[in-house]
């Protein structure tokens, strides 16, 4: 297992007493399950937990298998939508391996299952995922640390030799002649100096690093987001949204985020507001506030009298999912009906 969590494995299966099998035995060998008893829910269950590995029946009422791996192979901005994943089948219906596997599934196990073979290829599997994951992060480590062997090492003399003269300058003027403004003057290199100083050695810091060089972020604008994200819903649904264009479009900043947690919140989000009024439509405003954070207000537009607007949104789980990115959420019950996202200055790249 890895040092930070236990692995996660989803299990999708609509027989409960297999499901239910797979997934205490699974338990037992120290892995999280998570449980789903069709493709439909299957797939929000991978959506809202990103599982490291899948393993999923054919056979199931509303949404089967094939279209559950679908799914996931074509989520879009899904860091881990190549998840390894694995179809049970029922003996001798050698088709359904030959269509898994050209729908790009990892492996197979045939119905009754053999429990030893299943945790065998399981633990084959995520051992496969993990390794693949060290050798990505050995690479970003390999970066962080030759991060700082890239400036000159006589960048900090030439810095300390800007601060002391600036600072014998501002303490010891050459006579009376010097003006106001060129004191001023010097006073301001040497806090631009020290600035500079500080902000490279800030730069230099592992932890930094570590918060600016994510592995899992991306960096995007905010309005090619939402282009994306819209443009893989229903026609139906997409009617139903207006993302405004800024007057400022072109001043705004990009965003460097996660962009698998703001697509669950984004659905979350739409989901609520959409459900409310199955008429209404939602109006989305983008713009940067005093703080010089981006806020994104979602405003449910409708003729209906909407009570007890607040209880219908569940802001509590938004704001757990978007604390990841250390964004918040507020839900705004006045004349308007919104929810406003904020997303903090440190995310945000000018």
């Amino acid at each position: 297992m890895t040092e930070d969590r236990k692995l996660r494995i989803l299990c999708v299966e609509d027989e409960n007493e297999i499901r239910e099998n797979i997934a205490e035995i699974l338990r037992d060998e120290g892995f999280e399950v998570y449980e789903a008893e069709n493709g439909k829910k299957g797939f929000e269950a991978f959506m809202q937990n990103k599982p490291d590995l899948v393993i999923s029946d054919i056979m199931m009422p509303e949404v089967d298998g094939y279209g559950l791996l679908k799914m996931i192979r074509e989520a879009k901005n899904v860091k881990n939508n190549t998840v390894p994943f694995i179809f049970l089948t029922a003996l001798g219906q050698k088709e359904n391996v030959i269509k898994g596997v050209g729908l790009s599934a990892n492996d197979y196990l045939v119905k009754p299952i053999d429990f030893d073979l299943m945790l065998a290829k399981v633990k084959e599997k995520t051992a496969n995922a993990l390794k693949v994951q060290e050798v990505h992060h050995k690479t970003i480590g390999n970066i962080k640390n030759q991060v700082s062997t890239v400036l000159s090492s006589e960048l900090f003399s030439y810095l300390d030799v800007i601060v002391q003269t600036s600072s014998i300058l501002r303490e010891s003027p050459y006579g009376d002649f010097l003006s106001n403004r060129t004191l001023e003057d010097i006073n301001r290199i040497y806090m631009n100096a020290v600035k500079l100083k500080t902000a490279i050695s800030n730069s230099l810091d592992s932890t930094v690093i570590d918060a600016k060089l994510n592995s899992d972020e991306e960096i995007f604008t905010i309005l090619d987001f939402f282009a994306e994200f819209v443009g893989v819903l229903s026609q139906k649904i997409r009617d139903r949204i207006i993302v405004e264009q800024p007057f400022d479009a072109a001043g705004l900043p990009k965003v460097k985020a996660d962009k698998s947690v703001l697509v669950d919140a984004m659905r979350r989000i739409f989901a609520s507001l959409l459900k409310i009024d199955l008429e209404g439509k939602v109006e989305v405003s983008i713009m940067t506030d005093h703080f010089d954070q981006l806020v994104v207000i979602f405003y449910l537009k409708t003729a209906n009298q909407i009570s007890a607007f607040t209880a219908k949104i569940d802001e509590a789980q938004i704001s757990y999912i978007l604390s990841k990115q250390n964004c918040t959420v507020k839900v705004v019950d006045d004349k308007e009906k919104s929810i406003v996202l904020t997303i903090p200055k440190h995310h945000l790249i000018k």
